[in-house]
């Protein structure tokens, strides 16, 4: 059962690798994320259109658009988009899975490119009666939204993503909404900027990581003012800026850096509260350009001694010291290397066992 739970979590992992937003330079949408706010469980099914433009010189065909769930569905047009032409792929949720905040994705898949392009769904779904306060636990002096640290996804270094996030007013003075001290690489602004009690808005942000170099996971904020006034809590959102890769050519990933372990997971049996525990792994470099390892992630308490370069056809030790601090019964420590690797641009490693005191 604990090899299966850590296969699953390598399965989660490369998967959510796979889900990186492409682009095309011929269609051209007016928004890739639409907004729902907030819906009541029995509104019914809810609707909303991508508009697009050809903006080429060719016909362009919309060969598929494939949705993440069986909750959401679209319709587009099958016959090709003359230059300068418009249109729109309607998406529909389908509001038939409960009360609970949503995030589906439409993968588009176009004539022009290899890369698909990303739409995207949001909204709450509420049980009629529940508080708002309730709804948006996370609170920012009057407002409040449904998380204190949001979601950014996974970036390519040297690309953008845009996000959006609900937030409403919670309190029985209209508030006027703006942001300072903005993190480097995070664009943000809020729709309506004034809210009357109870009224809610759309915070929509980019991050761009070409501001400045980053590895893993990273950190972007803004104060938020109300009525001019700073909020104690600011406004968070945490994104994993990883290599580039859907840019390279099969050439390109085929003569790159590729990562081999021996073993990714070890287990150490039994150990107590600040008994140190030792692992080592070992981590080859099975492709043709040097093993780039730009950063390496893991919780307190556990140290990782790893090389920054590894050659092309060498191997290295990763030697990896964790000083359990609380018990869990079964204890699973993840160690993350951000690689150059155009295959794993992530690397998790595990240690697990028996903590106790």
């Amino acid at each position: 059962m604990r090899r299966i739970f850590i296969a699953m979590c390598s399965l989660f992992i490369s998967a959510a690798l796979s889900a990186q937003t492409g682009h095309t330079e011929s269609l051209e949408f007016e928004s890739v994320v639409h907004n729902f706010g907030k819906i009541s469980a029995d509104a019914g099914a809810q609707k909303c259109s991508f508009k697009y433009k050809n903006v080429s010189d060719k016909p362009v065909v919309i060969n598929n658009v494939i949705s993440s769930c069986g909750c959401s569905v679209a319709e587009w047009q099958k016959a090709p988009i003359m230059p300068g032409a418009t249109g729109s792929i309607d998406a529909t949720y389908l509001n038939d899975q409960g009360p609970y905040p949503f995030d589906k994705t439409f993968t588009v898949y176009v004539s022009s490119s290899e890369k698909p392009i990303i739409l995207r769904i949001t909204g709450i779904v509420y049980e009629k009666g529940k508080s708002l306060d309730e709804l948006f636990p996370a609170k920012f002096g009057p407002l409040g939204m449904r998380s204190y640290v949001q979601n950014g996804g996974q970036i390519e270094q040297g690309l953008q993503r845009a996000e959006s996030e609900n937030v409403i007013n919670l309190s029985d003075k209209k508030v006027r909404i703006g942001f300072s001290n903005i993190t480097p690489g995070l664009k943000i602004s809020v729709k309506p900027n004034i809210l009357e009690p109870g009224e809610s808005a759309i915070i929509s942000y980019t991050i761009d990581s070409k501001a400045a170099v980053h590895w893993g996971k990273t950190r972007y904020s803004a104060s938020i003012l109300c009525n001019g006034v700073e909020q104690k809590q600011k406004f968070v959102t945490e994104t994993v800026i990883v290599t580039p890769y859907t840019s390279l050519s099969k050439e390109e990933i085929d003569n790159g850096p590729k990562v081999t372990l021996l073993k990714s997971s070890i287990e150490f049996g039994k150990a107590k509260i600040g008994e140190n525990i030792n692992a080592v792994y070992t981590i080859k470099n099975s492709g043709k350009q040097p093993l780039k390892i730009y950063k390496v992630e893991a919780a307190s308490g556990v140290k990782v001694n790893c090389p920054a370069n590894i050659d092309a056809g060498a191997s290295a030790k990763i030697s990896v010291s964790i000083t359990p601090k609380k018990t869990n019964n079964y204890e699973i420590y993840t160690i993350t290397l951000v690689t150059n690797s155009p295959e794993r641009p992530l690397v998790n490693l595990y240690a697990s066992g028996e903590v106790y005191e």
